[in-house]
C-alpha cells in the first residue's frame, strides 16, 4: 500500500514542479523505487497476541516420532494399531478389523523414501512441497472421487522424509466432524513432529 502511495505522488511532484516560477536549471527526472514492507504473516494455526496458544500433549510413537497435539483431544493406546497412530476430539475406539476410521487425523511410518510415499494421487487438487524443521515434506489437498470413502470426501495429507523412511499423516473429513479444524491440528502437529530412536 505504501509503495502505492509513493509511486502515485511522484508524477504530482514533478507536475508541481514544471508548473512551479521558481529560478534555476528545469528540474532532472528522479527514478522512485517502491518502498519494500516487510510485513509479518501468521501461519495459518499459529496464535495471536489476542489467541493465546492451546494447550497440548504429547505422544511417543515406537515408529520413532513425537507429537504434539490438542489437550481436549485424545490418541490410541497400544494395541491393534502402535499408540500414538491416531488422533480425534474426545474419545473414540480404534476398531478390531475393519476399514471404519473413527478418528479425523492419523499418522503412521512407512519404510519407503519420499519420492514413492509422496506419489501423486488422482485426485489431488493441490500439492505443495514444503520443508518441515529441514526435512524434505509434500502436502496434499484431495477431494476423492472413489475409494474407500464415499466421492467429495476432502483429506489433507502429509509426508514427511525420516531419512529413507517417511511419516504418512492424515486429517479425513467424517461425518459429523469438523474437518477446517481436524486439518489446523494435523498441520500443528507436522510442524511439532520430532524424530525419535525407533
Amino acid at each position: 500500500m505504501r509503495s502505492r502511495a509513493i509511486v502515485a505522488t511522484a508524477p504530482l511532484l514533478a507536475l508541481a514542479a514544471c508548473a512551479s516560477p521558481a529560478a534555476g536549471p528545469a528540474p532532472q527526472a528522479v527514478a522512485v523505487e517502491p518502498a519494500v514492507q516487510a510485513v509479518a504473516v501468521a501461519q495459518p494455526g499459529t496464535p495471536t497476541a489476542e489467541e493465546p496458544a492451546a494447550a497440548t500433549t504429547s505422544c511417543t510413537s515406537p515408529d520413532g516420532y513425537s507429537v504434539e497435539y490438542p489437550d481436549d483431544w485424545s490418541t490410541n493406546e497400544a494395541g491393534v494399531l502402535p499408540a500414538c497412530s491416531w488422533f480425534g476430539p474426545g474419545g473414540f475406539v480404534v476398531p478390531e478389523a475393519s476399514d471404519v476410521r473413527t478418528a479425523p487425523v492419523t499418522l503412521q511410518v512407512v519404510d519407503l523414501p519420499l519420492a514413492e510415499a509422496a506419489a501423486p494421487l488422482p485426485d489431488e487438487v493441490d500439492r505443495t512441497e514444503l520443508e518441515v524443521d529441514g526435512r524434505a515434506a509434500v502436502r496434499t489437498e484431495q477431494v476423492t472421487t472413489v475409494g474407500l470413502y464415499p466421492a467429495g470426501t476432502r483429506i489433507t495429507s502429509w509426508a514427511v522424509d525420516l531419512g529413507g523412511r517417511t511419516l504418512l499423516a492424515d486429517a479425513v473429513e467424517l461425518p459429523g466432524g469438523d474437518h477446517e479444524r481436524a486439518v489446523a491440528v494435523l498441520d500443528e502437529m507436522v510442524r511439532s513432529l520430532e524424530p525419535t530412536a525407533g
